[in-house]
């Protein structure tokens, strides 16, 4: 499945959810493989800072942009992927 919409880039789901476990590691300061796709990013240690630094690196990465909530909505690496998926995107590059 990807994202094919608003002239957005095609998006591979597998490479969302890897680039968005990484990006959450990285904030979490943990492995990867520390990340558990369904566990709240919050359990992590993330907080509305880290959650703001990652909506801005997926925008940066993918031209996906995300409200200010949207990471407290769908706490978890799988959850944000679904609705990425499932939801028409906006894009300030557009």
């Amino acid at each position: 499945m990807s994202i094919e919409q608003n002239g957005l880039r095609q998006i591979d789901e597998e490479k969302l959810r890897e680039w968005l476990v990484s990006r959450a590691a990285k904030y979490a300061k943990l492995d990867d493989a520390e990340i558990d796709a369904d566990t709240p990013l919050s359990q992590y240690g993330l907080d509305s800072v880290s959650a703001v630094a990652l909506a801005v690196d997926l925008e940066d990465e993918f031209g996906i942009v995300l409200g200010v909530d949207t990471l407290w909505k769908y706490p978890t690496v799988n959850l944000v992927v679904e609705m990425l998926l499932s939801t028409p995107q906006r894009s300030q590059r557009d």
